[in-house]
């Protein structure tokens, strides 16, 4: 499981390899049940140590590990943010669209009655 994803990680432009929070959380959990040392587990899969204690210790802090801006840490804090802020637009986007029907519904009642008021022309009785 390890070799495939360290073998098909993303590149960056300058060539090093950027991994997912899944990925990188499946490693440390990896490295946490193998019972190697972690310059052992490191040498062996080809990581920095200081990065597989990175990875550790952000895993164990709570943070999230994104694929965003090369791999920046996100913590709880900035996440919860983003969902407030996510939120506040999609009932943006749920009042436009009512607004949207509202209108649509006015023009169509606007028609109802054009049509109602024009006189139909029926045809004359030869009487």
């Amino acid at each position: 499981m390890i070799e495939e994803i360290l073998n098909n990680a993303r590149r960056s432009s300058n060539g090093r390899r950027v991994f997912t929070s899944e990925q990188k959380n499946i490693i440390v959990k990896e490295w946490d049940n193998s019972g190697m040392s972690g310059p052992e587990f490191s040498r062996i899969h080809g990581l920095l140590v200081q990065t597989l204690y990175l990875w550790r210790k952000n895993s164990i802090r709570g943070a999230t590990m994104g694929i965003q801006n090369d791999g920046d840490l996100y913590t709880k804090a900035q996440l919860n943010v983003l969902k407030s802020e996510n939120d506040e637009l999609k009932k943006a986007l749920a009042e436009s669209h009512l607004d949207v029907r509202i209108l649509k519904k006015k023009l169509e009642l606007d028609a109802q009655k054009e049509r109602l008021k024009k006189p139909k022309n029926f045809p004359r009785s030869s009487l």
